[in-house]
């Protein structure tokens, strides 16, 4: 009898630290996010792309076992009429940010092998779009 009792007990114990953890880590990673504006400019003029409807795709770094630096697509994203995508990251990880468009190529770094500097809530990334043909 008794030792059913501690066995319960045990379960019960390792249950309420499970919970614990995982609450921690939920209210860590929503207190992590933070929203940014990414722009796509025109690398000759310096203006907006206005109308243009880039496709500008989200890279998040990740540290794979063997400890490499990988950038694994996080999500795509296409920029209003305005020029501008507005989107929710974490904070705390590396990013790259690409531009896809036919015949038009640019990017934009933050992350821990390019630059120290780290995305702010409300930030404004440029990504300047560089003509294929004008290169």
């Amino acid at each position: 009898m008794q030792s059913n009792i501690s066995k319960t007990k045990i379960v019960v114990c390792i249950s309420v630290v499970a919970l614990l953890i995982t609450n921690c880590n939920r209210k860590t990673d929503s207190e992590n996010k933070i929203t940014i504006t990414i722009n796509s400019v025109d690398s000759e003029t310096k203006q907006r792309r206005i109308n243009t409807f880039d496709t500008i795709e989200v890279r998040k770094e990740k540290i794979g076992w063997n400890l490499m630096r990988r950038y694994p697509i996080d999500g795509k994203y296409i920029t209003d009429s305005m020029g501008s995508v507005k989107i929710k990251i974490d904070s705390t990880c590396g990013y790259r940010f690409m531009l896809n468009r036919r015949g038009y190529y640019g990017s934009e770094s933050f992350a821990e092998p390019f630059t120290k500097e780290k995305l702010k809530d409300g930030q404004k990334v440029n990504i300047e779009a560089i003509s294929l043909e004008k290169r």
